[in-house]
């Protein structure tokens, strides 16, 4: 006899069938069948329990992948919805770069606003619409399309406020970037206007007399400026100047300073001084700011005739003199331009000898910084123009322009960066 199942063996031997080689009776033989025919129906029933269960499974999976094909449809046009408005905004922000009048800005924007509107029109009109034969004729498919409806509703109208949020930041972009770009244009005029101001010639030749000069803008419009004018007698005027701040506003009190001083130099003539040329400045700059912005300011006349140099101060970094070698300030007291209405300035006249060295600055040299925010500092300027001061004044002004600028390296600068230097022969 065949090896019987050891779990059949304990069934029969339960039923009684210690010998299964001799036949049972009659009451253990309807035993044995009655246990057969009751796994048997057990069997049926777990098989017909598994048939329904896959049959809900496939029924249920079938709807949640019609329900993801829809939601995916619904994406794809919520991302392309963002594509076209995106595209919309920047069709228009591209047809206005550097708008010149606001009006048109305001009518461009408004035209994409409404196109974008138009957009989220199309789409959820669209994706409102229920996707057909999603769920029919599956058990509970009327439940499971008003919840998915519902769930799917919420996520639509969540797109929706998202997008019209998107629309406004995008609309708030516009006008900022078409503010930044007039402004923009308005910060490149004020630099062409303020280097307009600055002389254009590097080097200045005159009797007895031979000037170099540098005058390098910072990113943003500043307020430096210097300027020469020949006066009677062989005199020279030279002027070096520098308003508190930057922007257009400081370009504008560096335009007034230069029509005050053009008005007294034309005017005054062989009358002319440095403190008076200063107190006229201070008039006009002290109405043209009103005192938020102040300019510090050196003004010199030199005569070669009389070997000597007539200078005076207001608030400005004091120049240097070098002669036989040795460096010295030459210190004149002053209040900047524009702190008072009115405003007391004195001259004092110095000396000059053959070989002497002069250096007009302005604080962008010396509080110029390094990447790890260290200045270059007035000890550097005063030790570097010493050892250069034999040399000719363009020579000067090229090694301490490149010792600033090998300092700053990568930094970009923060202010305008302006030098004179002068060689009496």
């Amino acid at each position: 006899m065949a090896e019987i199942d050891p779990l059949l063996a304990r069934q029969l031997r339960r039923l009684g069938l210690e010998d299964l080689d001799a036949p049972p009776d009659k009451e253990t033989w309807h035993k044995v069948v009655a246990r057969i025919s009751e796994h048997y129906r057990h069997v049926a029933d777990d098989r017909s329990l598994l048939t329904r269960s896959l049959d809900l499974s496939t029924n249920e999976m079938g709807a949640l992948h019609r329900q993801l094909l829809a939601e995916r449809d619904r994406l794809r046009s919520v991302v392309v919805a963002i594509g076209d408005a995106l595209t919309i905004f920047h069709d228009a922000a591209s047809s206005q770069v550097e708008p010149s009048r606001p009006i048109e800005v305001g009518s461009t924007i408004s035209t994409a606003k409404r196109r974008f509107a138009s957009k989220l029109g199309e789409l959820f009109s669209l994706s409102g619409a229920a996707p057909g034969g999603a769920t029919q004729g599956a058990p509970g498919s009327a439940t499971q399309d008003a919840a998915g409806a519902s769930g799917s509703d919420e996520a639509i109208n969540e797109v929706r406020v998202q997008l019209v949020a998107l629309g406004d930041r995008l609309v708030q972009l516009l006008y900022d970037t078409a503010e930044k770009a007039s402004l923009k244009k308005q910060l490149e005029v004020a630099r062409a206007v303020q280097q307009m101001l600055v002389p254009s010639e590097n080097v200045i030749e005159r009797p007895s007399l031979r000037l170099a000069s540098h005058f390098q803008p910072a990113a943003e419009c500043g307020g430096d400026w210097w300027t020469f004018h020949d006066l009677p007698d062989g005199r020279l005027l030279t002027v070096v100047g520098d308003v508190t701040g930057h922007g257009i506003s400081s370009a504008i009190i560096t335009g007034a300073a230069k029509a005050a001083c053009d008005v007294v130099r034309t005017f005054a003539r062989e009358a002319i001084s440095p403190a008076q040329l200063l107190r006229v400045m201070n008039c006009s700059i002290f109405e043209a700011g009103q005192q938020k912005f102040l300019m510090t300011c050196a003004a010199c006349i030199f005569d070669p005739g009389a070997g000597s140099m007539t200078l005076a101060n207001a608030g400005h970094p004091f120049p240097y003199l070098v002669r036989n070698n040795a460096i010295r300030q030459l210190a004149a007291q002053g209040e900047p331009l524009g702190a008072a209405s009115s405003a007391e300035y004195t001259s004092s006249t110095i000396a000059l000898e053959g070989g002497d060295a002069l250096l007009w600055f302005t604080d962008g040299v010396t509080e110029c910084e390094n990447e790890s925010s260290e200045q270059f500092s007035e000890k550097r300027l005063r030790s570097l123009f010493q050892s250069v001061a034999a040399c000719p004044p363009e020579e000067a002004r090229d090694a301490i322009v490149e010792a600033v600028s090998r300092f700053r390296g990568e930094r970009a600068l923060d202010d305008d960066v302006t030098l004179v230097v002068a060689r009496v022969s």
